[in-house]
């Protein structure tokens, strides 16, 4: 179907799942909402101020969001996305591959 599976903003992106874990822990907002990651650097969050449409959880470092209904992801350096209702897990994109470049320094 056209199900979103997967959505992504800037280093963030969702992947859809059945259920949340059963250990996960419901996580309390913060004066920004629910943040699901904050740029070391700039300072940027990826957060979900509407809190009543989400809730939020987390097991082992993973987070996790149950989209009561379709949410609104913003950030300050990406245009906001819309989280459809469902069950996603967080994930960190990472943009560099660190491996990749010192083979090719090597290879030189």
């Amino acid at each position: 179907g056209d199900k979103m599976n997967q959505i992504q903003q800037g280093d963030v992106c969702l992947e859809r799942i059945d259920t949340i874990p059963e250990n996960a822990k419901e996580k309390k907002e913060s004066e920004s909402g629910y943040i699901l990651a904050e740029g070391e650097v700039t300072g940027h969050k990826h957060h979900i101020q509407d809190t009543q449409k989400a809730k939020f959880y987390e097991v082992d470092g993973v987070l996790f969001v149950k989209a009561l209904e379709p949410v609104e992801l913003q950030h300050e350096e990406h245009k906001t996305i819309t989280i459809p209702k469902g069950n996603w897990q967080v994930g960190i994109v990472k943009e560099y591959d660190y491996f990749k470049d010192m083979e090719r320094e090597v290879k030189d």
